[in-house]
């Protein structure tokens, strides 16, 4: 598989007396594309200073990060299926692109609780940016969006505190599955009339019965009826 990147430019740099091939792109962070003893290149902002540009290296030359092609250095499971994942150089919140999962790792194996700490970090900006987008369209506002764990249900409605609380474990799920969940959450919130609702959900959720036998199978005591 080819991996493409938004590159602008290409330097070879010396610092240090290692040769550094230095990737200048559009993008906003330092990454590490590879980093080996044939090769290391690193991708860095245009806007990037010259200084910020040795200091980032001299650090990569001091802590020696992962030996690896393209940063590629395993696959987090996570939203019912595995994703590649690609390391930041520096410490960020986690997200997800291009069917690549973004995110920081301090040593070369992940930990379990920083496995878990990206899953939650997923979680959060996937139904913060669904819930977002059905606020928009149903011309409403959700205060609150929490988080919990909760065996039996994906979410709970919370009318009086103007919040929803989801599961922290929603993750196990898919996406179009969590997606529904979240449809769903926003519709018992505003308290959707029940043939608008049908509407939204044949128009956005095709697959809707299926999705909803992979709710029940997860949460025992859900019913959407």
């Amino acid at each position: 598989m080819n991996w493409i990147f938004p590159y602008i430019a290409l330097m070879i740099w010396v610092v240090d007396a290692q040769e550094i091939n230095v990737v200048v792109s559009a993008k906003g962070e330092v990454e590490v594309l590879q980093w080996n003893e044939q090769k290391k290149v690193i991708q860095v902002p245009v806007s990037m200073r010259n200084a910020e540009v040795i200091w980032a290296i001299r650090n990569l030359l001091k802590t020696k990060p992962p030996n690896t092609s393209l940063n590629i250095i395993e696959r987090l499971e996570v939203f019912d299926k595995y994703w590649p994942i690609k390391v930041f150089v520096n410490k960020k919140p986690a997200y997800m692109e291009d069917g690549i999962i973004h995110c920081y790792i301090r040593e070369r194996r992940m930990s379990s609780t920083e496995e878990i700490k990206i899953k939650d970090e997923l979680l959060r900006l996937f139904v913060l940016r669904q819930v977002g987008q059905w606020e928009e369209t149903l011309e409403l506002l959700i205060p609150h969006i929490t988080f919990r764990r909760n065996k039996n249900k994906p979410y709970i409605v919370q009318r009086r505190k103007e919040s929803i609380c989801f599961d922290k474990k929603l993750y196990d799920l898919s996406l179009g599955t969590i997606a529904y969940c979240l449809f769903n959450a926003v519709a018992d919130y505003v308290g959707l009339k029940d043939g608008f609702r049908k509407e939204l959900i044949n128009q956005h959720f095709p697959t809707w019965k299926t999705l909803e036998k992979n709710i029940s199978y997860a949460y025992a005591t859900y019913d959407n009826h």
